[in-house]
């Protein structure tokens, strides 16, 4: 009888330890699936978890595999993967920033600085003299003047004021010819031609940007020319026939300047136009030049130019009595200093 208790103990043990294992067969079972990139884990309840959004074409895959014969540890298959972003073509910019050199700046004058400039002139001078029930006597056929001539001209600016500045110019010319004309084979004739055109005015420049500027300019105008027609031979030693104008005109013009270009070295390429009309004095006129100007800096504010282009000088007379009219047209070149 003492034994019964034992055996009542050990059934009852082995009862709940069957008991137990039964219960906890099918609920405790985890199954879990990798397939490429995909990672499904599943159990008794059918739960699947797939991977959240699909990978776009542009996109590639920079996870590195595992070492060979290890393993993969479970914890990362269900980390996202990592990636790398490709930018796309029509997205990609310039490698550098494209350098589109100095800004255009044109070099101006400071109050306080002159300018100083010296011309050369290459032009083809021409010029008639008539009066009524007379023929017309021209410089270069009948007179024998030589039709092309070097000519300079002297300017010099002043610039007193921001945009205020006093301007002079002088051209000097002066002809000579010794000839037979064909109507007189036997006789020598000698002609000579002086004439002096200066200006001296005020210049304003009302417009001034960093690239360019626009002046205007009003100027008196002192033309003093005079032709001389000498025979000896056919009306005495001492006859001359000689005709003098001296012209005291206004001139009214403009000019404009525009820079094209600044070099890396600081130099500026620029184009320099000037258009001025004389009037008054009964011998209006026109001066015209256009051309393109290279400046290049010096120090403390002064810089040298060179200039070149095409100039167009041209007077006549408005009169009923003996009339000279001179015309000059050609290119030049012209080198200044301002300081």
């Amino acid at each position: 009888m003492r034994k019964n208790p034992f055996i009542v103990l050990v059934c009852l043990l082995f009862i709940a330890i069957h008991c137990s294992v039964g219960c906890a067969g099918p609920r405790g079972f985890i199954k879990i699936t990798i397939e490429d990139n995909t990672v499904r884990t599943s159990t008794s309840g059918a739960i699947s978890l797939q991977q959240p959004a699909n990978i776009p074409l542009s996109f590639k895959q920079a996870s590195a595999p595992g070492f060979p014969g290890q393993p993969r540890p479970l914890a990362s298959a269900f980390q996202k993967p990592i990636v790398k972003c490709k930018t796309p073509e029509h997205e990609v910019g310039p490698a550098c920033v494209v350098d589109t050199g100095p800004p255009c700046i044109l070099p101006h004058r400071n109050c306080g600085q002159w300018e100083l400039s010296v011309q050369a002139f290459f032009a083809r001078i021409g010029g008639k003299v008539s009066w009524p029930y007379h023929p017309v006597i021209d410089f270069n056929d009948d007179l024998g003047l030589d039709c092309h001539k070097t000519v300079f001209e002297y300017s010099a600016r002043y610039q007193f004021r921001p945009r205020w500045s006093i301007i002079y110019s002088i051209m000097p010319i002066e002809l000579e010819a010794h000839y037979r004309p064909p109507m007189f084979p036997g006789f020598m004739f000698t002609s000579k031609w002086q004439n002096v055109y200066q200006r001296l005015g005020l210049m304003y420049e009302p417009i001034r940007t960093c690239s360019g500027a626009i002046s205007v300019y009003s100027s008196w105008v002192l033309n003093d020319t005079k032709l001389c027609m000498d025979n000896g031979s056919l009306c005495g030693p001492n006859t001359a026939i000689s005709i003098q104008r001296t012209r005291n005109m206004v001139m009214s013009g403009i000019e404009f300047q525009k820079c094209i270009r600044t070099m890396c070295n600081g130099g500026s390429l620029s184009c320099d136009n000037r258009a001025g009309v004389a009037y008054l004095d009964g011998a209006p006129g026109i001066d015209v030049q256009t051309g393109l100007q290279y400046s290049v800096p010096l120090n403390c504010g002064r810089y040298g130019y060179a200039k070149g282009g095409y100039r167009l000088i041209n007077f006549w007379e408005d009169r009923n009595d003996r009339k000279i009219e001179t015309f000059l047209n050609g290119w030049f070149a012209e080198m200044g200093l301002v300081f």
